[in-house]
């Protein structure tokens, strides 16, 4: 039964390490913000961190219910899956626009770390692994309709 439940376990996994990266950042920048507030900063530049912040904290937060819930549905709720895979693909979506356009209240970010590819790579996991998962759920489904 363990084997069954492996990839929701691992998803699981990957969705709560994926929400502590997130919170992570986000005490980056409130320790960045602490700094600039203290120092003449750019109004703008504060801002945007402020935001990036608040963006985080919020991210960090959403991932945490919907791997409760995953853990506790396992296969029972396929909507988890489609909700993690579109959730993790707009993150990833949006961490190249911000790379590449200037987005107002958030501005252009040059800065690229190992902690910000440590993260997509994490959300590209959530992607195919919820997509494994639904695709694994629907396969058994037609199985035992046949």
């Amino acid at each position: 039964m363990v084997q069954r439940y492996l990839v929701v376990y691992i998803d699981t996994a990957l969705m709560l390490v994926t929400s502590i990266i997130y919170f992570i950042v986000a005490f980056q920048d409130y320790t960045q913000l602490l700094q600039s507030s203290s120092s003449s900063s750019n109004i703008q530049d504060i801002l945007a961190t402020r935001n990036e912040m608040i963006f985080f904290i919020i991210v960090g937060i959403a991932y945490i219910p919907i791997a409760i819930w995953m853990l506790i549905a396992k296969y029972g709720n396929l909507i988890l899956y489609s909700i993690a895979i579109a959730g993790s693909a707009a993150l990833i979506i949006f961490y190249i626009l911000t790379r590449s356009i200037n987005i107002p209240y958030i501005g252009l970010q040059t800065d690229t770390g190992a902690i910000d590819i440590t993260a997509k790579i994490l959300q590209g996991a959530i992607v195919f692994m919820s997509m494994y998962i639904l695709k694994r759920v629907k396969y058994t489904k037609h199985q035992l309709a046949k």
